[in-house]
């Protein structure tokens, strides 16, 4: 007899011609020796999967819940990003706003004023498309506030480095790799390679990064990070189903999303919302959609997890989605 508590019989399966047993972690070797045993597999979990309807949501959300435009009704699963991390790589987020229900907490801070609050709204706008209760894509996902934006949203490249290479050592040491992703809802022209290579160097650590493609009418691979060919660059559409008017474009942008008079979070109160465009206001929907995924379907790695979006995607839903731009609509799949 082998050392340690011998295993329990707890069920035997005789159709099936199998069994479960407790207690057998120690027995795995001398079990699988045996000549009749094909195979030994740990017994998981399994629940129920529910789809929920919000009526009356942004119609951002609704438009990510269906093949065709018009609906105000967002559909997904009821999963809604639970067990998932997204890091919020802005401004801040003011995590006391109803709409976040304890999930959103801070991270880290190297903005100059230093400050633990958003005092421009931009960050708490996206935290709230990508995990809030009402406006966002990811709705159970735990958000992480990582402000590298001050007060009037703007930064140097190398705080916004910082914050990204913090969400990366934040992801990894506590074992969320696989189930995290992060906003990068900002970005300049590319006269370095030095972000780019930061956020390639989060790709590779595992860590999805969506970032927004800019606002100029130009081709996404005159700015950085969207220039960086492993992030999930995103473009920005409106509710006519055209690329917004501002939004970049190019081989280098991955998906478009709502960008435009999207309803979210604001930063001047636990109720308060605005309504604003821009493709910061389309990457969240991506990065939810990431956190959504990766819940519902299970870990993958951030290359894998673009192109999965991309797979789901509604194809040539846009009038005019500028030259050499893959005309791909993100969509979560939660209906026929």
């Amino acid at each position: 007899m082998l050392g340690g508590t011998a295993p329990q019989l707890i069920h035997n399966f005789g159709n099936f011609k199998g069994f479960t047993i407790s207690e057998a972690d120690a027995f795995v070797d001398a079990i699988s020796n045996i000549a009749n045993v094909e195979y030994i597999e740990p017994d998981t979990r399994v629940s129920i999967s529910a789809l929920v309807t919000q009526t009356g949501a942004p119609w951002g959300l609704g438009r990510l819940s269906h093949r065709e435009p018009g609906s105000t009704d967002y559909v997904y699963d009821d999963s809604a990003g639970e067990g998932t991390y997204s890091y919020i790589i802005d401004t801040g987020i003011f995590t006391e706003h109803e709409e976040f229900g304890g999930r959103a907490t801070w991270g880290a801070n190297f903005a100059e004023d230093g400050l633990d609050t958003d005092g421009n709204g931009h960050g708490t706008h996206v935290a709230g498309t990508t995990g809030g209760t009402t406006y966002g894509v990811a709705k159970k996902t735990n958000l992480i506030a990582v402000k590298v934006l001050d007060s009037s949203g703007s930064g140097s490249n190398s705080q916004v480095i910082a914050g990204i290479e913090w969400a990366v050592t934040d992801a990894t040491s506590k074992g969320r790799i696989g189930k995290a992703v992060a906003n990068m809802s900002l970005g300049g022209l590319r006269l370095g390679e030095a972000t780019n290579q930061a956020a390639a160097a989060a790709v590779e650590a595992g860590l999805f990064l969506a970032v927004a493609a800019g606002n100029d009418g130009l081709p996404a691979f005159l700015f950085s990070p969207a220039s960086e060919p492993t992030v999930c660059t995103v473009g920005a559409s409106d509710s006519d189903d055209s690329r917004a008017s501002f939004s970049n474009f190019g081989a280098l942008v991955d998906i478009f999303a709502p960008g435009v008079d999207v309803l979210s979070a604001w930063n001047n109160g636990t109720t308060e919302t605005n309504v604003i465009s821009g493709t910061s206001m389309a990457t969240p929907h991506i990065t939810g959609l990431g956190a959504y995924l990766l819940a519902l379907e299970g870990d993958r790695d951030p290359i894998a997890l673009c192109k999965r979006i991309q797979e789901l995607s509604t194809v040539d839903a846009l009038s005019n989605p500028g030259l050499f731009t893959e005309n791909r609509l993100a969509f979560n799949g939660a209906t026929a």
